[in-house]
């Protein structure tokens, strides 16, 4: 029997492979399940990823080098999604996305278009104070802290460090609350106006951002200045007769109650990133909810043996964009996931 040319080969081991959206859908209807055991300040986050995820929408368009592709239809609206399966567990994933000195080295090795890019901001670096229970342990200055959510981190406190790091969740939250936040604002202006250099005018000097800010944070497209957070920011190449694009978004890492990890992100509003303005020549666009999500996989023995890894982008590029730029670009925006599977796997 003459065996079977090496390019037959290929398309028979990716039918067999073949990754189906119905599983997909399960999945994201599982984690909607669990939504309430959620964080609040993530939550709206969190559920617009999975309903998206589980969009009965999305069609199969191909598979290639070891990723299915998933295309979602819409007018403005940039929607891929690419799936695959890597040896790394969902640990090293995050990890691969936690360490604000390695976001431009990172980022380069999974988007071809990608050019350069900064870390503008981590959250949870004012006060602190939204910060409690494990979120607090776990975050570190400098890092881009995961945050776990869900699970036994719920069920209340089991020590007295629980304890304490709960009492500093309700001075928090009572921080929070308008009748806090205009009664802090009233002190910090007087304070400013003082002269003395005691701690009163230390605790004055505070970045602002942890005030009036804080009570914007959960708006749709502000930046959330908490632990887990890190607002970033990215240019883009594209053909040359077209402008390049920039983005700036939040990107938020959570450790779900199922056992999966969500590495999600979004634009913010242009008044939050005034300072930060696009490059010439570059047009800002948008990046609707989009991200990584990681699940575990088992072996029949029970053995943990990888992660399947499902990366899906929603972006609006703004500007005039051919059709057929965005038919070129968009396999590639696939393949992020693509070159992050190789990436692991040889590490």
């Amino acid at each position: 029997r003459t065996p079977p040319e090496p390019r037959l080969e290929r398309e028979v081991s990716e039918v067999m492979t073949r990754i189906d959206h119905a599983d997909i859908r399960n999945s994201a209807e599982m984690e909607l399940a669990n939504v309430m055991r959620i964080e609040e300040a993530e939550r709206d986050t969190v559920r617009q990823f999975f309903t998206m995820l589980g969009d009965g929408g999305w069609s199969h368009s191909g598979a290639s080098d070891g990723t299915d592709i998933f295309k979602l239809p819409g007018e403005r609206i940039h929607r891929i999604m690419g799936v695959t399966r890597t040896t790394a567990t969902p640990e090293e994933v995050l990890t691969f996305f936690s360490e604000p000195k390695n976001f431009d080295k990172h980022f380069k090795i999974l988007d071809e278009m990608f050019k350069d890019g900064a870390v503008v901001k981590i959250g949870g670096q004012g006060l602190g104070l939204a910060a409690s229970g494990s979120r607090q342990r776990m975050h570190k200055l400098g890092n881009f802290a995961a945050l776990s959510i869900g699970g036994k981190d719920r069920s209340g406190p089991t020590d007295l460090s629980d304890v304490a790091d709960g009492a500093i969740g309700l001075l928090d939250k009572a921080r929070r609350s308008p009748v806090g936040i205009k009664l802090e604002s009233f002190v910090r202006s007087k304070m400013r106006g003082a002269k003395e250099h005691g701690a009163a005018s230390t605790i004055a000097s505070l970045p602002s951002s942890q005030d009036a800010a804080v009570s914007e944070a959960f708006r749709e497209g502000q930046f959330k200045d908490l632990p887990g957070h890190a607002l970033l920011h990215g240019t883009f190449r594209l053909p040359a007769i077209v402008p390049d694009r920039d983005f700036i978004w939040d990107q938020v890492a959570l450790r779900l109650p199922t056992g999966s990890v969500l590495i999600a992100g979004k634009s913010v509003d242009d008044a939050e990133v005034s300072d930060v303005p696009s490059p010439k020549g570059h047009v800002r666009g948008a990046v609707l909810t989009s991200g990584y999500y990681v699940t575990p996989r088992w072996s029949q023995d029970g053995e943990m043996e990888g992660s399947q890894i499902a990366f899906v982008v929603q972006a609006d590029p703004k500007g005039v964009l051919p059709a057929w730029v965005v038919n070129l670009v968009a396999p590639k925006q696939a393949h992020n996931v693509t070159r992050l599977r190789k990436f692991l796997d040889s590490n």
